[in-house]
């Protein structure tokens, strides 16, 4: 038992020692760092501007699509084969022939309508021959009937039968009448086989090849006229354009809506004279804004929580200001909220962050 209690007895003096140790370092430790000096917070340099109201236009890059509403698509209204066909880029004047039809066939069938309407009116002729004396021995035959010669049945059966030949002669006139309707509609479609131009323009696009077959309905070709001409942009439902610029233009062409979409983007159109083909995409700029208002840079403006915050300095530290954007283009941000004279920091994000912590500022040279 006395071997056993030394024992314990020294473990716990060992121990007593340890602690002892251990807290002299700790308290050198703490004594230590103690008298290391804090880190030193240096100042942040960074750019500034003053804000100051002027009159500004946003624009923003785009493509816009050339229409015309003065182009034509020239069709067919017969079925036949091409003997003549415009090239295209042919500038043509009002009243030329650019296309002409193969009219044989129109022209044989209106020959042979012609020899039939000829047939039937000979016809008619004959029966009228035979009406007239159907007639002059009718007349007899009433004069006979008066000095009772003959029976009344011979009377009434020359009657019937002038009746049914006067039907007859007016049933012959509807068809000649019809055959020259038939006539008619052939020598109409006969002015379709030499087509001319329904305005002064250049041949855009042309369907059909010389010796090719022209379908009824089907287009021929497609005439561009004059330099009137409609650009037309689509855009998302949050962006409502004034007006659109092209490099060629002296100024801004207004755009107006269509009150129309296109895979859900709305439509913008504005007139323009230009020698662009229809159907070519230009680019353009839009005018997204247009007014008075103060214009800063993006890296002016801090978006926190759905907020934009503008860092007004005051002195060595940068206060966050509450503006409201009215409108943003390739030039920058229009801003409510601010009034002349305000100073406001230009950095990156994390700058501006560090600086709502309480950072102080130094305004970098300008």
């Amino acid at each position: 038992m006395g071997r056993k209690l030394i024992k314990w007895m020294i473990w716990l003096i060992v121990i007593v020692a340890v602690v002892i140790v251990g807290i002299r370092v700790i308290s050198n430790k703490k004594a230590a760092l103690s008298r290391i000096p804090a880190a030193k917070i240096y100042a942040i340099v960074a750019p500034t501007q003053v804000a100051r109201k002027s009159s500004i236009q946003l624009t923003v890059p785009y493509l816009a699509e050339v229409r015309s509403d003065s182009d034509v698509d020239i069709a067919s209204k017969v079925t036949s084969r091409v003997n003549m066909i415009v090239p295209i880029g042919t500038v043509v004047k009002r009243g030329d022939v650019i296309v002409k039809l193969d009219a044989a066939e129109l022209l044989a069938r209106k020959k042979g309508l012609q020899l039939k309407v000829s047939e039937v009116k000979n016809q008619i002729k004959a029966k009228y021959a035979d009406l007239k004396n159907l007639k002059r021995v009718h007349e007899h035959t009433r004069e006979l009937l008066a000095s009772q010669v003959i029976p009344k049945d011979k009377f009434d059966t020359e009657s019937a039968n002038i009746e049914s030949l006067q039907a007859t002669i007016a049933g012959m006139k509807n068809k000649a009448a019809a055959l020259e309707q038939n006539i008619q509609e052939i020598e109409d479609s006969l002015t379709y086989t030499r087509i001319q131009a329904p305005m002064d323009g250049v041949v855009s696009k042309t369907y059909v090849a010389e010796g090719g077959i022209a379908s009824s309905g089907k287009h021929l070709l497609s005439l561009a006229g004059g330099d009137g001409k409609r650009l037309v942009v689509r855009v998302p439902d949050d962006v409502k354009p004034a007006a659109l610029l092209m490099k060629s233009a002296d100024r801004p062409c207004p755009l107006l809506p269509l009150n129309s979409t296109f895979n859900g983007l709305d439509e913008y159109s504005c007139q323009m004279r230009t020698d662009l083909a229809a159907g070519n995409r230009v680019a353009v700029r839009l005018m997204v804004f247009s007014g008075e208002g103060f214009l800063l840079p993006f890296n002016a403006v801090l978006e926190l929580n759905g907020k934009h915050q503008v860092l007004i300095v005051q002195g060595d530290q940068a206060s966050p200001k509450s503006v409201q954007i009215r409108g943003e283009g390739s030039q920058g941000l229009v801003v409510k909220g601010l009034k002349s004279g305000d100073e406001y920091v230009v950095a990156k994000p994390d700058i501006l962050l560090k600086l709502l912590t309480g950072v102080a500022i130094v305004k970098a040279a300008r």
